[in-house]
């Protein structure tokens, strides 16, 4: 439940993030995004922050993580949407949990069962099959494709990194807090670097919708998180990866999308998957 209310909040800000990408390049769209992350971590402290949580090897394991989760793979994914736009980059971005699979066998010791196995390529594949319209090939082979496999590399190996770290700091917010806030600083860094110059101007129209975008990643990031801590990496990462059903399931509500039997086909593969996932562990 943990995993799929992430992939539930993951899939509202691609639709939130979408609109707040109007007049804003992905990178600054990054920084806004993901500087709004860090402050709500921020505003809400006093609630979860615990004092020793400041002196454990695990604070060090998720400020090393900033530097790629949410710093790379937020700016990875704005550039793959600009580039390619969601329906070519959800496409990509859904091996995340090939990815997340094969380190934490690796890494972690973690095994996996046939059913498990099967039920990750069947969201997967049902992914794929909602993300991938008749114009897929022809655009896939015109935007740079490193950045959606990138993202979907990164979003991978988070997660994997992020069960190894709650190992050594069993608290979820500040894991999130402690990633967000040195991503925060790196984006900025990054920018400097790329530009030669700090973002001179934001428009206020956009400004909303990202930081809205930021909020809910929030509590995206800590569902994802709680959910490490208490479930194998090879059961949480095919669930996540189910955002994009979200997604499209709010553009319906909303009138932007209309129902097709590609839609239903993906679905149900979704949700056997889903299911296979959940019984093999259940």
């Amino acid at each position: 439940m943990l995993a799929l209310g992430s992939a539930c909040l993951y899939g509202v800000s691609a639709v939130t993030s979408r609109r707040g990408m109007a007049h804003l390049e992905p990178q600054v769209a990054a920084i806004v995004s993901v500087g709004a992350t860090a402050l709500t971590f921020t505003l809400t402290s006093p609630l979860w922050m615990r004092a020793e949580d400041w002196f454990t090897p695990g604070f060090w394991v998720f400020a090393l993580n900033g530097l790629i989760h949410p710093m790379l793979s937020v700016w990875f994914w704005m550039e793959a949407i600009q580039r390619a736009g969601p329906t070519v980059a959800s496409t990509l971005t859904a091996t995340a949990p090939l990815f997340a699979t094969a380190t934490a066998i690796a890494f972690l010791g973690e095994t996996l069962s046939v059913q498990i196995g099967a039920g990750t390529l069947s969201v997967v594949a049902g992914i794929v099959v909602l993300s991938w319209g008749p114009l897929g090939v022809t655009r896939v082979m015109k935007i740079a494709l490193v950045f959606a496999t990138a993202a979907a590399l990164v979003r991978g190996l988070n997660h994997t990194i992020g069960s190894f770290g709650l190992g050594l700091m069993p608290n979820p917010m500040m894991a999130g807090f402690v990633s967000a806030s040195v991503a925060f600083a790196g984006s900025f860094v990054i920018y400097r670097l790329r530009h030669g110059h700090l973002p001179a101007r934001v428009p206020l129209a956009d400004l909303p919708f990202m930081a809205l975008t930021g909020a809910i990643v929030c509590g995206g990031i800590t569902c994802m998180y709680a959910a490490l801590a208490v479930g194998d990496v090879v059961v949480v990462s095919p669930l996540i990866a189910t955002y994009p059903l979200f997604t499209m399931l709010i553009a319906l509500l909303l009138g932007m999308d209309v129902m097709s039997r590609r839609l239903v086909a993906g679905v149900v593969l979704v949700v056997v998957g889903i299911v296979a996932i959940s019984l093999a562990r259940g």
